[in-house]
């Protein structure tokens, strides 16, 4: 007979419960699935760990940067590969990030390389490059670090490529009342080289240099042109050459990129001031595997304000030298003039006349009488007539040449023959000055001036 009561009935009908497995089965289960996740890793591609924001002291500088900007690749066809960018925002507020990639093409005038936006470039990577965030919000001080997924398609030409994940942002400004949205973007370039055959060709056009300075310092722009299919880093020196040929600088040029059939520019200074004369810039620069461009350009350095001020100095020196010259002529002429006139003398050739305050002492000859026996015989007399010392005076007065006071107004009469004799020097009378000169030496040589004897020997050779 069935009971009746349900609950019975419903506890003989449940399910008894499952054994659980036995140890074996669970050490094979686990084995399948770590050699799974194993096997997973191993063949996956390779790809960064999610991104990361952290905190940092960074001062406020008013922008946000990315680093690295440039990354190099050398990759196969078909190969993936992954690499780290990071962003810190300095600019003092919080922002928001969007991320972009655009190909970069290079520039036929030496400009630096352009982004193409929406275009795709011959040479462009931007099908290639995935970043792992599409935009973020960072606050001050915070730097991202995120991976950007390279995949180099199998069908992908031998060369360069090149793309930029770009990193932009908007602010909005009030200027005259009215909103402007300004967006900064700075760019991570990616330049990938395709393994295959390389065409690393180029050439260097000559230094540009100005043609004329006045004064350094010099600026030196060098231009690569690159006609190969991979990007080249030109690099090496500029050497300036002064009139001689002798090096007189080396400006160190350091590797700048340069796109496959592109131009670029490089900037360089020869910092130094004072220069003077012709010299040459010649840049020597290495490229590519083992090549050299070597061209040069030659330039004028001239200081024409400092000459023109040298020469303005030395016509002002020759004109005051003329002037000084004229001048102590007139005042020796005007000398010459005034002592004339005192001595009362008439123009050259005329006798001299003796100076005011010369005492004459009267000659007394002495009787002829036989000298004393056993004495020796007199010297030579201290009295002279003037004329004797002075032909020109016709003066028969006689001094006493021993007298100091009459020494002295005697030495002033050669002073004033020697400063007659260089007036007429200065007039060019050489014959005038020879007679003064004569008379003079021979008045100095009998009152015993050495000095003047030899000052008027010296004139005389002038004569």
């Amino acid at each position: 007979m069935r009971n009746p009561d349900p609950s019975f009935s419903s506890h003989r009908g449940t399910t008894p419960s499952r054994r659980a497995p036995a140890p074996a089965i669970r050490r094979a289960i686990l084995f399948f699935i770590g050699a799974g996740l194993f096997l997973a890793m191993m063949f996956m591609p390779a790809t960064a760990g999610a991104y990361s924001v952290d905190k940092h002291d960074d001062q406020v500088t008013g922008q946000f940067v990315i680093s690295p900007t440039n990354t190099e690749l050398d990759m196969k066809p078909g190969e993936t590969t992954s690499r780290d960018i990071m962003l810190s925002n300095r600019t003092g507020d919080t922002i928001t990030i969007q991320f972009s990639v655009e190909d970069i093409q290079g520039s036929q005038d030496g400009q630096a390389p352009t982004f193409l936006g929406d275009r795709d470039s011959a040479y462009g990577a931007r099908h290639w490059l995935t970043p792992e965030l599409t935009s973020i919000t960072l606050k001050q001080a915070e730097t991202l670090t995120m991976s950007v997924n390279i995949t180099v398609p199998e069908t992908t030409e031998p060369g360069g490529h090149y793309a930029a994940v770009l990193a932009s942002t908007q602010s909005i400004s009030n200027q005259s009342g009215s909103a402007l949205n300004i967006t900064s973007r700075i760019p991570a370039d990616f330049l990938i080289t395709v393994a295959g055959a390389m065409n690393e060709d180029g050439s260097l056009n000559p230094p540009q240099v100005p043609f004329f300075s006045e004064y350094g310092p010099i600026d030196i722009g060098l231009i690569f042109n690159n006609i190969g299919n991979v990007h080249l880093k030109p690099h090496g020196q500029i050497n300036i050459k002064n009139f001689l040929g002798r090096v007189v600088a080396s400006i160190p040029v350091q590797d700048w990129v340069v796109l496959p059939q592109s131009s670029r520019s490089f900037a360089s200074t020869w910092d130094t001031h004072y220069l003077f004369g012709r010299y040459t810039a010649e840049a020597v620069i290495n490229y590519g595997d083992g090549k050299t461009a070597i061209v040069a350009s030659s330039f004028w350095v001239i200081p024409w304000k400092i000459i023109l001020a040298v020469i303005a100095a030395l016509i002002i020196f020759v004109f005051l030298l003329a002037w000084v010259t004229r001048e102590r002529r007139q005042q020796r002429r005007a000398m010459r003039e005034e002592r004339e006139p005192r001595q009362g003398s008439p123009p050259a050739g005329a006798p001299m006349v003796a100076p005011e305050g010369l005492v004459a002492t009267p000659l007394v000859e002495p009787e002829a009488a036989e000298d004393p026996p056993g004495e020796p015989p007199p010297g030579p007399s201290t009295h002279v007539a003037l004329n004797e010392l002075f032909p020109s005076m016709n003066d028969t007065r006689v001094v006493d040449i021993a007298d100091p006071e009459t020494k002295k107004l005697l030495r002033n009469m050669i002073a004033n023959e020697l400063d007659l004799a260089r007036a007429f020097l200065a007039e060019g009378k050489h014959d005038e000055a020879r007679v003064e000169l004569q008379e003079a030496r021979y008045a100095a040589q009998r009152l015993g001036l050495l000095a003047e004897v030899g000052i008027i020997d010296d004139m005389m050779r002038w004569v």
